[in-house]
Formats: structure tokens, C-alpha cells, sequence
């Protein structure tokens, strides 16, 4: 390592050194190096030491060892050209007593010519970067209380252990070494059937909550509508097919846009859909339509299985009140609730009508898009993965995915999963600061990343991947609990060419695992 020099003074150095002594804010300067070549008070206070002792220091000495590798990887990527300011933090002890993290904001300077001249660091009191806003969040959603901290991280936490009953489940009934006799299968499928109950009903309660705190956030955009209904009847087909019921659809000849927020409707689709199925009787009929009619769009979904009394028809989207009876507790009107509230936060409005021997018809309106020009279809394509619709392949070189997990009952599903692709290899990262120093030892062929490791989150290891040019292009695909269609946009927005949640879907796994396959042996 380079050693450290003082620089000489610079002319008319004077009124700059008295502002930066003089302000309350915490400012530092090293050299391309990495030494300290000056500190204010405050930078000093902050960290617990004086200004004199700070000169000539490595940032690595005032960086917590765990994070050296992270901090001098996002140095050495700022000399590379990153544009982009990042965060160091520290938990620290104040000269008051009190616990607190200092947030050390580094940016590179650069001169007229474009040459770097020095890091500035600008340090706060405050929260670490993992524990703040997106960056990408509205700029008028309202954070979530601490209520909705705890629910969201009881969803979270009950995800982990379904992670594990679910695949392991999927795992027996795929498994071509352990057949199944038909009682087997069958019990295997009343596991998976109440799993992904159990998981609807997490859904929905996280949402519920966020709609309570008013800080979940939509996308209203121009979108085109038989995309999303396509989709939508996609979802719902094997339902339909396993309850015998015929599935139909009704759509206008004319191209329809409609504005919504995408992830939104199509919940809404398939809650209108799925609750259409709801004990279904054999031999019934559900169909999907769509219409314009003074300047709004009418997604209608009628079935031929229920009759709703007035009563019910008028109670349909309320929540049961406390201490009484929720009814058939499979969710239904927790479901439909939150499908009127997303409704109405996208300008909507929803409604319902039955007959006696006639079923039940849920009608929704939202407004209708008009466009000049045809929009580029591109901006419509529902999200996939940057593999793009390659079928499975096997490859015939061995690769390795990069699985960064702190839980080691997630990673030994992951473990038996992959046995069924033995051209992949599996290594392990037990935290954030372990995959970054292993990915940058041996650039993996895949990252596996969850979401919320125990030092930092998927989204920072993968930042700091992106900033290296041998680590830029490993494909990311996200495996975690946290479901949050903001987190699932924001990873997205950040490259992820994949986003797999908790618990796993086996088959989509594999089919991620070929079409990299493929892609390596083209």
C-alpha cells in the first residue's frame, strides 16, 4: 500500500480551510490512495477521535473490518468512472455516551479535464442505507409506522419456514428417484393447496397494513389492456382445470389502454378471478370480458357457481368486525377488500350484482387511456427474465451459482434442488460481505442473492458487483421472502434479470438453471 504524504499547502487556501473547519457538518479528505489528508472537528467527534490523529489514517483503519472489502471495491469502481456517490457506516459510541451510526457519504472529485484529485466524505448521525427509503420511492409516500414493521417482519419470518414445507413438498412430488404412490401425491398436493392459502393470506395482510398506513405506493401508467387480461387468465387456468370449470374470456376486437398501476391490476384479475373459483362446483362456467364505455374500461368477471343474497352482496367487500365470525376463514373478504382499496387508489370504482340461479358478476372501472400513436411494445411486455424464452436445456460445461444466504434450511433446499442439475456446482455466501469477496475471487456463472443478508441487503451486493467490470455482466436473480412489489421494482430497475420468492417455486429454479445453461454453451 502506498504511503501517505502531506500536500503541500494550496494558494489561497486560507477561506476555504476556514469553511471547512467552521462547519457543524462532518467532512473529510483523502487522497486517490485512500489516506486521510485532513478532518474537521465534527467528522472527528463523530468518529470518536481528534482531528490531528486522523491525518495520515487509511480509510480501511476507520472502516469496521467487515466492510473493508466492500468500502475499497467502491473506491477502486470510482476510479473506474462510477459517477455515483456510496455509503460507508458505522455504529459508534458519541462523546455524549449514546449509540448512534454515522453515515459517511464519499463522492470522487475530479477536475476540469476529468481526472480524479481526492475523495470527500461527508458524515452524518443517523440510520445506516439499509434501513432508510429506496432511493426510488415516491417522493410523497409516508414511511410505515412501527406496526407495519412488526407485520412485515412476522410475514417474513413466517415465510422462511414455508419456504422450507412448500419446497420440500415440491421436491417429494418432482423427485424422478422416489416415485409417489397416488395417496402420497395426493396428501402432497393438500400441503401445497394450504401453503399457498397460508401465503395469499401473509399477502394480503402485508398489504392491508401498508393501505392502512397509506404508504404503498403506485405506478400509474398507460397500458395496454389485453396483455394483462392474457395474463391474468394464465394464472388462473389451473385452478380452473383442477376445479373442472371452464375458464372464458370475452375481449374487445380494438386495441384497449387503460391507466393502472401493472402489478396492482393484475392482482386485482386474478383476486376477482380466483375468488370466482372459490368451492367450485364441476361443470361451472367463469368468464372474463372487457369493454369501453364513456371513456372507461369495464373488466367484468361473472360466474355461474354463486348466488349472493342482498346481504351478502352488501357486506362482500367489508371486513368482519372484531370478535365476529370471518365466515369460511379461507380470506375471502380480506381479499375482496383490498381489491376495492386498489381499485380506488387508481381512480376506480368497483361493484357487484347477483341473481338467484343466476351467479354473481363483479364488474370493475378504471379509466380508459387513449393514445395517438401506437405505444412501443416493448414498454408493455410483462417484466421476464433477461434469458428470454429459451426451453431447458442441459449444458454440457460445469457452472456455478453463487447463493448468498444466511439460513441454512433455505440453503439446503436450494442444495437438493440442484442435485437435479448436476452441471451446476453450488457455493455458499453467508453473508453480503462474503459474496462480494468471493464473486470478485471467482466471478460465479450465476448470483443467487436473498434480499436481506445479515450485514446488508441483495441490492447492496449487487451494487457493488456492478461497479467492477469482471462482475458487471453475472447475471442477478433475487430469492427471498420479502415480496413487496416496490422491492421487486426496485430490484428489477437495478438489473436483476429475475425476481424468485420464498417460498420456492422448484420448477422455475430449474428452468432458470437451463436457460442459463443454454445461453453459456450458445
Amino acid at each position: 500500500m502506498p504511503t501517505y504524504e502531506a500536500p503541500p499547502p494550496a494558494e489561497g487556501d486560507g477561506a476555504y480551510r476556514q469553511i471547512f473547519h467552521a462547519l457543524d457538518t462532518g467532512l473529510v479528505r483523502a487522497n486517490l490512495e485512500g489516506y486521510i489528508l485532513e478532518a474537521n472537528a465534527r467528522f472527528a467527534t463523530l468518529l470518536g477521535l481528534s482531528p490531528a490523529a486522523m491525518v495520515g489514517l487509511h480509510v480501511a483503519d476507520i472502516t469496521p473490518p467487515d466492510d473493508v472489502a466492500t468500502t475499497l471495491a467502491q473506491m477502486n469502481a470510482a476510479l473506474a468512472g462510477e459517477r455515483q456517490p456510496f455509503v460507508l457506516n458505522r455504529h459508534q459510541t458519541l462523546a455524549d455516551g449514546r449509540q448512534a451510526w454515522v453515515r459517511i457519504q464519499v463522492m470522487l472529485l475530479r477536475d476540469d479535464d476529468d481526472r480524479p484529485l481526492q475523495f470527500v466524505g461527508i458524515a452524518q448521525e443517523g440510520l445506516p442505507s439499509s434501513d432508510a427509503l429506496p432511493t426510488s420511492a415516491p417522493h410523497n409516500e409516508r414511511r410505515p409506522g412501527p406496526g407495519f414493521d412488526v407485520i412485515a417482519g412476522m410475514s417474513h419470518a413466517l415465510r422462511t419456514p414455508l419456504n422450507a414445507i412448500l419446497g420440500f413438498a415440491q421436491l417429494l412430488r418432482v423427485d424422478p428417484g422416489q416415485r409417489l404412490s397416488p395417496g402420497q401425491s395426493e396428501k402432497i398436493a393438500h400441503i401445497e393447496q394450504a401453503g399457498a392459502q397460508l401465503l395469499d393470506l401473509l399477502s394480503d395482510v402485508i398489504d392491508l397494513a401498508r393501505l392502512e398506513a397509506q404508504s404503498l405506493p403506485l405506478q400509474i401508467q398507460l397500458l395496454p389492456l389485453a396483455p394483462m387480461l392474457e395474463e391474468a387468465l394464465a394464472g388462473a387456468a389451473a385452478a380452473a382445470e383442477q376445479a373442472g370449470v371452464s375458464l372464458l374470456s370475452r375481449l374487445p376486437e380494438e386495441a384497449l389502454c387503460i391507466w393502472a398501476d401493472r402489478d396492482r391490476l393484475r392482482q386485482v384479475l386474478l383476486k376477482l378471478l380466483h375468488h370466482a373459483l372459490r368451492e367450485p362446483r364441476s361443470g361451472g362456467r367463469v368468464l372474463l370480458e372487457a369493454q369501453a364505455l364513456h371513456h372507461q374500461v369495464a373488466l367484468t368477471v361473472s360466474d355461474t357457481l354463486h348466488d349472493l343474497s342482498g346481504a351478502q352482496q352488501a357486506a362482500l367487500f367489508k371486513l368482519p368486525a372484531a370478535g365476529r365470525d370471518p365466515g369460511t376463514g379461507d380470506g375471502t373478504h380480506l381479499g375482496l377488500h383490498i381489491v376495492q382499496r386498489l381499485v380506488e387508489l387508481m381512480q376506480g370504482r368497483i361493484e357487484v350484482s347477483s341473481a338467484a340461479g343466476g351467479g354473481t358478476r363483479l364488474r370493475v372501472w378504471l379509466p380508459q387511456g387513449q393514445t395517438l400513436q401506437p405505444l412501443p411494445e416493448e414498454a408493455f411486455t410483462p417484466t421476464k427474465s433477461a434469458f428470454g424464452e429459451l426451453e431447458g436445456m442441459v449444458g454440457e460445461h460445469p457452472l456455478t451459482v453463487l447463493y448468498a444466504e444466511d439460513n441454512v434450511v433455505n440453503i439446503e433446499l436450494v442444495r437438493q434442488v440442484m442435485r437435479m442439475r448436476p452441471q451446476w456446482r453450488l457455493e455458499v455466501a453467508y453473508s453480503g460481505q462474503d459474496a462480494i469477496a468471493m464473486a470478485l475471487r471467482d466471478p460465479p456463472d450465476l448470483l443467487l442473492l436473498d434480499m436481506h443478508l445479515g450485514d446488508m441487503s441483495g441490492l447492496d451486493v449487487s451494487n457493488v458487483l456492478t461497479r467492477q467490470p469482471y462482475t458487471a455482466d453475472i447475471p442477478r436473480v433475487a430469492l427471498s421472502a420479502d415480496v413487496l412489489p416496490d422491492l421487486v421494482r426496485e430490484a428489477r430497475a437495478q438489473g436483476f434479470v429475475d425476481y424468485l420468492t420464498k417460498p420456492l417455486d422448484v420448477g422455475r429454479l430449474l428452468r432458470l438453471l437451463d436457460r442459463v445453461s443454454q445461453l453459456k454453451a450458445e
